[in-house]
């Protein structure tokens, strides 16, 4: 599954945008737990086991513009100025983010699995939040009624809903919404922790 991952993020990484869609299902598989599918790290008991890197942290509520905490805006020049959002990967700086209690912690610091699989990490121009598990089920478009509710949600978002609805076209491209640089992002935390943690997986008994 981890090499699934790291495939998927390095076509991204080549300008195959369209692989967020496959990195989401591999996501999905990893992480996420529905009354139909058992998540692989509930399987391989590591649901508690590990921490999670947050390179995001949440919205502030005092700022009432979107936020996208998982990427970055790159100016295209060439484009008349245009810019795309783009995943932030290692170029993050340790400076202090929030926490879902409102205390802070550096960017980069790993939280429990519940806190980061929910916390917001995205806000819309209507203020209305997402987290990366609906980013990821949404853009998985898993047969589950929490991926199939998450679709709904950022479909119905008048920024960020054209990703899942009609797609990218010539006025659309696909970085020029957050949610696909978003994927990649939590694609590259899930990567990151793993490496960090490699002694905890490898003591982990097989069930």
């Amino acid at each position: 599954m981890l090499i699934a991952i790291r495939s998927a993020s390095e076509r991204f990484d080549q300008g195959r945008y369209m692989e967020a869609k496959s990195l989401a299902g591999h996501l999905c598989t990893l992480l996420h737990h529905s009354d139909r599918s058992e998540a692989l790290i509930d399987r391989l008991g590591l649901h508690d086991a590990l921490t999670w890197v947050d390179t995001a942290g949440v919205p502030n509520p005092k700022v009432p513009c979107s936020t996208a905490g998982l990427t970055l805006m790159r100016i295209r020049s060439r484009h008349r100025g245009s810019g795309e959002f783009v995943p932030k990967l290692a170029m993050y700086p340790p400076v202090p983010i929030r926490t879902r209690s409102g205390d802070q912690i550096f960017s980069g610091s790993r939280i429990p699995f519940d806190h980061w699989w929910t916390n917001p990490v995205v806000k819309d121009a209507d203020g209305a939040e997402y987290s990366r598990k609906q980013l990821v089920l949404a853009l998985a478009e898993a047969h589950d009624p929490e991926a199939e509710a998450a679709h709904d949600a950022l479909e119905h978002s008048p920024s960020l809903g054209w990703v899942v609805a009609a797609g990218p076209g010539p006025d659309k491209p696909l970085c020029a919404n957050p949610v696909i640089a978003s994927v990649r992002q939590i694609g590259y935390e899930v990567l990151q922790s793993i490496t960090e943690q490699r002694d905890i997986i490898e003591a982990a008994p097989l069930t």
